[in-house]
Formats: structure tokens, sequence, C-alpha cells
């Protein structure tokens, strides 16, 4: 009995996850009757070493197709949820439909993933990365991610300590952020905004449940999503909101979430980028002696096929750059870091450098344009790993843009950005105020 009963869970549980990708097959595809059938081998030598009757097989045959079915509707259930949700997560762009906030009921909360203040932190950093479903994905991912996180973690960790100690045995991030939510606040209070400013992280303190927690102690009703993010993408501003609600359905679940209107091409913001770009040209040079690289942090092109709006905001936030500067040739998009053997955004900064030498540019301006602090991929990757290599390509003047920080023209675009969500000021005294705190914060 116990044969026939082990072959038939057998035959049940293989099937699950083979349903559950065969799901996501286009029907009667190669693919697709892959899946079908690609646990019979492995069934059938199941049951020749255990011995069963051969008048069992229609069994095991039921047992299979309830797996196949199992797994096909967890994968359509898993897919409905996800598309809601990545709806649900995209950023209004347009602020005049929004509901208007009252700022005294209101926390504003500056999002990013974060990053190890320490080498000491860079391995729970790291697992909290890996483990993320929504940032990592991978064929079977849901049940081997925790796997895949730790089989990382353990091979990879003293090389992220050794890049890690190269920009000072941490990431600044923290330290940066704390400075933006700062000049924000100011910025908001110049105007006549007296509102709560905080920071959450994904993977790094503060977490989205110490977040969520301090907005319930500070009594507020409302906490208004504002990402560092600055063009929107499921794994980066999509996940910062996904796991803020998730703890505030845990912790706070009368907290309601509005998203702040996205600002990657707002004067301000663009004119932070064009100012951290002419300030690397010395007195007697010119810019247009040198060839401007964008280099965005890449994607797998999985996000988008998906529909993710990431790539093309990139490309308006480059053209806006490009005409303040006056430019119109010598640029070029090029993608960082990617990792894994899934397919990325292309072409790579690495492909870029050598195709840009390979023409006879010698003098190379790196921009990191999806970047508002400078961290690990800027001050390492950046400005050591590739620079290192662009010099070996024989690359003579290799330079490499400042992060926006806490640039004014950035901090008056998140100003606002999230200024357009709260409720106009009630008194002309209150608007002349206002007005005058706004005349005295715009200078730099």
């Amino acid at each position: 009995m116990v044969p026939y009963l082990i072959l038939s869970l057998v035959a049940f549980l293989v099937n699950i996850p083979m349903g559950y990708i065969r799901e996501n097959c286009p029907k009667f595809s190669f693919r697709w009757l892959f899946w079908i059938h690609a646990s019979i081998p492995f069934i059938i030598y199941t049951r020749i070493t255990l011995g069963t009757s051969k008048w069992f097989i229609p069994v095991g045959i039921f047992f299979a197709i309830v797996g196949q079915i199992i797994g096909s509707r967890w994968r359509r259930k898993t897919r409905s949820l996800e598309e809601m949700e990545q709806l649900q997560q995209i950023p209004a762009i347009d602020a005049r439909d929004q509901k208007k906030l009252d700022e005294s009921q209101t926390t504003v909360v500056l999002l990013n993933m974060g990053g190890p203040k320490t080498n000491a932190d860079v391995p729970d950093f790291q697992r909290r990365l890996f483990t993320d479903p929504i940032l990592i994905r991978f064929p079977l991912s849901f049940l081997f991610q925790r796997l895949f996180a730790w089989l990382l973690v353990t091979f990879r960790t003293k090389a992220a300590m050794k890049r890690y100690q190269l920009i000072g045995g941490g990431s600044p991030i923290f330290g940066s952020t704390e400075r933006q939510t700062t000049a924000l606040r100011e910025e908001l209070a110049r105007r006549g905004r007296k509102v709560d400013v905080i920071f959450s992280f994904n993977y790094s303190a503060p977490l989205p449940e110490e977040t969520i927690s301090a907005v319930q102690r500070a009594g507020k009703k409302n906490v208004l999503l504002l990402s560092l993010y600055p063009h929107y993408s499921q794994a980066t501003t999509g996940s910062n909101i996904h796991y803020l609600k998730k703890a505030a359905k845990a912790i706070y679940p009368e907290v309601q979430f509005t998203e702040a209107p996205a600002y990657y091409l707002h004067d301000g913001y663009i004119q932070a980028f064009v100012d951290r770009i002419r300030e690397q040209i010395k007195p007697g040079e010119s810019l247009d002696d040198f060839y401007l690289i964008f280099s965005p942090h890449g994607l797998p092109l999985y996000s988008l096929v998906e529909g993710d709006p990431y790539a093309f905001q990139i490309s308006q936030t480059v053209a806006k750059i490009l005409t303040m500067l006056g430019r119109t040739t010598r640029w070029s998009i090029a993608y960082q870091s990617a990792v894994g053997p899934l397919q990325w955004l292309k072409p790579s900064v690495e492909d870029m450098l050598e195709a840009v030498t390979r023409r006879g540019y010698k003098k190379l301006l790196i921009v990191p344009v999806a970047f508002v602090t400078d961290h690990i991929e800027t001050l390492c990757e950046v400005d050591i790993e590739y620079r290192q290599f662009a010099e070996k390509l024989g690359v003579a003047d290799y330079r490499m843009s400042r992060a926006i920080e806490c640039h004014p023209g950035f901090i008056r675009a998140l100003a606002d950005s999230a200024e357009a969500v709260f409720l106009p000021f009630t008194s002309d005294v209150t608007k002349k105020n206002s007005q005058n705190f706004k005349e005295v914060g715009a200078r730099p």
C-alpha cells in the first residue's frame, strides 16, 4: 500500500509547479506541451523503482492531472493579484484628479531601498534584498527563492564587503536620505506647510514596519508616498509601496495612502542634473569635448515586456537634460548593474564603453541619471570599476557627475510634487505668507 501512496504523492506534487509554469506558456505551444508531459519519465521511473502494478497507471495519471490543475489555478490567481497590484502601485500622474490632503493629518514618506550602514550590515541587507520576490524573479522562484538568497549571501558577502570597503565601509545612502528629508521638511516649512517628513527603506532601517509604527504614534491619518526613484518601476517604487501597504494592513489598517505625482520632468530636477554635469567641466574646457553616457540602473527585460514605464521615462528625462544643455549629438543611454542569467535592458555600460572607444572617443562623462544619491552603484561601480575598464580601453579622460543629493532644484521638485496634493491655503493672509516663504526658499 505504501508504494502506491508514494507514487500518488509524487505524481501530484511534481505536477503542481509544472502546471504553474505551463499556465504562463502560450496554449498548445511547444513549451506548453513540454510542461504537461515533463513529469512522465520521472513518474515511470518511480513506478518501476517501487514495483507498483501497471494497472495503477490511470490513478497516477489522475493525480498528475489534479496537480497540473492546482498549479495552473494557483498561477492564474497569483497573476491576477499581481496585475491588480501593479495597477494600484503606479503613481498618479495628474494630481488634479487626486483627493487633496490635510497636511496636519499627513506624513510625507520618502521611499528608497536603503543600504548597509556598515560592512557588518551587509549580510542582513543582502538577505532582505535577495528574498524579495518582487525585485528578483526567475523560474520556480516561489519554491527556491530562499535557497537562492542563502547561496548568494553565503558566496557573495565577502566580495560585497570589499566593494563597500572601497567607498568607506558601508553605504552613504542613509545619511544622504536623512539630509534630503530635512531639506524637504525645511522647504515645505518655508512655503508655510508644517508637515511631518520621514523616510522608509525596503532592505535596511527604517523598514516599512518601523515607518508605519511611527505614523501611528504621530496619530496621522494619511501617508503621502514620495519616491526617491523619479522613474517608476515595479521593482523600486512599486515594491516600496507594496511593503508599506502590507505593513499598514498588519499594524495600522486605518491609514490612507496617496501617491505624489511624478517629477522626472520637473524643471528643478532637470536643472540639478544639468548643474552636476557642468560642474565636471573645468575652466578652459568645453562640454562639447566629452561624450556623454547616461547610466540608469538596469532592469530585467521582462519588466519592459510587462509594461513597466521605467525605460521610457528615463528617455524623456535624458531628452530634457540634453535640450537644456543644447546637445544633439555625442550621447548615449546605457544600463548598469545587471546581475544573474536573465536578459536585462541593453546596451550595458561595458558594451557602450567598448563601442564609443572603437569610434575614437577618449573623453567620457558618465551621468548616473536614475540616482538621486551616491552609493555603491555610483561610487564603486561607475567611478571605480567602470573607470578601470575604460582606462584599459584607452580612455584618456573619464569623469562621473555627482548625484544631485540636496541640490535646491531637486528639493524644489520634491516639494512641488508633495504640495500638489495638499489642500489649498484657506485665507489671503496664509497665501501671502506662503508666497513669502516660496520667494525665500527659491534662492539656493
